[in-house]
């Protein structure tokens, strides 16, 4: 038997959306299912920087018991979203400031370079998708949907960066993108002026259907250094925002 995780409610953030879970048979193996599920609650602020992650609350909610747990939490810990420190268990990854913008600039250069590669390799499907995305991504806009609008974000920037057809990038990219994701999500969530840096979408889809990789570069490197200087301050940790 294995887990199911089946997402509910308005808001990642909200005691309603923490993701439930049954019991049932499905393909993943149960460790990574648990994983998926401490991992969402981290990336939507459901777990703290700095909280302790208690062990028994969750085999409680799951029913499952603490071995697999803990083997979850080793991957997580692998992913540096979890610390694990002798004598006090695991903790959810706490970087400080410099440590954030240090990512920011390796993530932001990985985005910029996913786009040129994929300005040399996407095929039409991944075109098609990134389309789409950029479709939903500016109608969550108009309809002041900050949470449709941030997954649409989430999935046009990914969408890019998988047209690169570089698996290694794309990995390390995603990695990047999940220990960025709580302070972007929460910043998007709360940023006051978001106009600026929804428009910079439109030069960024015509460049990449122009397959401009030198442009799209760096636009993609401007795009979220601009939305980091939007964002920076609006939320406890430095906000760093892929607006």
């Amino acid at each position: 038997m294995s887990l199911t995780r089946v997402p509910d409610g308005p808001s990642p953030v909200s005691d309603e959306a923490v993701p439930r879970l049954s019991l049932t048979v499905a393909a993943q193996p149960l460790t990574q299912q648990i994983a998926n599920h401490i991992r969402d609650l981290i990336i939507h602020d459901g777990l703290k920087p700095g909280e302790r992650i208690r062990e028994q609350p969750i085999s409680e909610q799951l029913r499952v018991s603490r071995t697999p747990i803990r083997e979850a939490l080793q991957i997580l810990a692998t992913e540096r979203l979890v610390d694990i420190l002798p004598n006090r268990g695991a903790l959810v990854a706490n970087p400080g400031v410099e440590d954030l913008r240090g990512m920011l600039k390796v993530y932001s250069m990985l985005d910029g370079l996913g786009g040129e590669l994929a300005c040399l390799s996407a095929q039409p499907a991944q075109v098609a998708e990134v389309e789409l995305q950029y479709g939903l991504l500016q109608a969550a806009f108009e309809a002041k949907d900050r949470s449709a609008y941030f997954q649409a974000n989430q999935a046009f920037h990914l969408g890019i960066v998988a047209g690169s057809g570089n698996p290694t990038l794309v990995e390390i990219h995603g990695q990047l993108n999940l220990r960025l994701y709580r302070t972007r999500y929460l910043a998007v969530m709360q940023i006051k002026d978001w106009t600026s840096a929804a428009y910079q979408h439109a030069d960024i889809l015509k460049a990449f259907l122009d397959r401009d990789g030198p442009l799209l570069n760096r636009l993609l490197q401007a795009h979220l250094g601009f939305a980091w200087r939007q964002a920076e301050g609006v939320v406890e940790a430095p906000a760093l925002a892929s607006a």
